[in-house]
């Protein structure tokens, strides 16, 4: 199992999981400023492919000028730098979607609550 730390860089904590636990095809817990990633069989999970996948989040967002990465034994650290644009490109990357509805991925279902669409989509699963 593969810590990786975002406690400074929270702000693309979420997107760096699902990018990450996408592309090693890897199973995230999210744990407050951190997340693990576990393998979905009995394999390891290479440490050196974590970090190309974080790499490659961090370009792909044009970040990577602005971010470091700290490997230490199982942990993973993702740091900040400081950097003229910075603020301005994590505030891109935060953007709240000003769309209050929620919609189901299957069937295109759209709701105000998040409860409701939970419930939705259990329909599907039946």
């Amino acid at each position: 199992m593969i810590t990786v730390d975002c406690t400074d860089s929270s702000v693309i904590r979420d997107k760096l999981l699902v990018y990450v636990a996408d592309k090693l095809k890897a199973l995230p817990i999210l744990k407050s400023n951190k997340f693990f990633l576990d393998s979905l069989d009995d394999s390891a999970i290479d440490k050196s492919n974590v970090i190309n996948a974080i790499e490659e989040f961090l370009v792909s967002s044009d970040l990577r000028k602005n971010f470091q990465i700290v490997p230490k034994w199982d942990d993973i650290l993702v740091k900040p730098l400081d950097g003229p644009y910075m603020k301005e490109k994590l505030e891109k990357i935060s953007k709240t979607d000003s769309n209050p509805f929620f919609e189901c991925t299957h069937c295109g279902f759209m709701t105000m609550y998040e409860e409701e669409l939970q419930t939705h989509r259990l329909i599907h699963y039946i």
